[in-house]
């Protein structure tokens, strides 16, 4: 199968990540070393405060309440850092510049009429090759005779009985034959537009499309 990729996938997101880590950083360690230097402040204050004349209450709470507004702060920034890495170089190509792109994946086609090219693997030792068309309810609506060496082939968007399907989401296998005898079934694969990319409680990248399937980002093959 033949890969092709965007020349810009990924490396605006890496220079824009990187810049704004950086910057991100920088206010990070600042906010940080206030922080540090508040405590040494209220440590200090409370260790020399005059026994007979103790800092009044409010003005205690008042303090102890700026220092947890500071504290928290840092926690969010830490939180947003780590979703922002998660998306962006953490996510290890910059998975978030494909949202809005088609990806081809193992996942479904948006058919509305239009012929769908397909990618596919050749089954090896096979003579005889069917691609097989199924709706969103799994149901047969169309087998195509294709070249058992092509790594693609295209569905003209008919089905066994010669007409024009309803639009709605279609999946795609490849049966490979030997003779009559079936020797395997795999997967299609199709261009599909990323709409949301997330991460999985196992730590992988997960790609959501227009379709509302979902695949792991490892199993693209192409942008455009």
């Amino acid at each position: 199968m033949d890969v092709t990729s965007s020349s810009t996938t990924g490396s605006g997101a890496a220079a824009a990540a990187k810049s704004k880590t950086s910057t991100e950083s920088a206010a990070e360690g600042a906010m940080t070393a206030d922080f540090d230097t508040f405590l040494k402040l209220l440590t200090t204050q409370l260790k020399y405060q005059d026994p007979l004349q103790p800092m009044e209450s409010t003005e205690f709470v008042a303090q102890l309440a700026s220092f947890s507004a500071v504290e928290q702060q840092i926690g969010a920034n830490t939180r947003l850092d780590s979703i922002l890495s998660a998306l962006t170089n953490g996510a290890s190509e910059g998975f978030a510049d494909w949202i809005g792109k088609e990806v081809r994946a193992p996942t479904s086609a948006a058919f509305t009429g239009a012929p769908v090219d397909v990618g596919v693997t050749p089954v090896e030792g096979a003579d005889k090759a069917v691609l097989v068309v199924k709706n969103d309810f799994g149901t047969e609506v169309a087998r195509v005779n294709v070249d058992p060496a092509a790594d693609s082939v295209t569905w003209d968007g008919t089905d066994s009985a010669g007409g024009t399907p309803a639009s709605g989401n279609y999946s795609f296998a490849l049966e490979g034959y030997a003779g009559d005898t079936l020797l395997s079934t795999t997967g299609g694969s199709v261009f599909a537009k990323v709409t949301e990319v997330r991460r999985t409680e196992a730590g992988n990248t997960e790609l959501v499309f227009a379709t509302g399937d979902t695949v792991l980002a490892s199993q693209v093959t192409a942008v455009r």
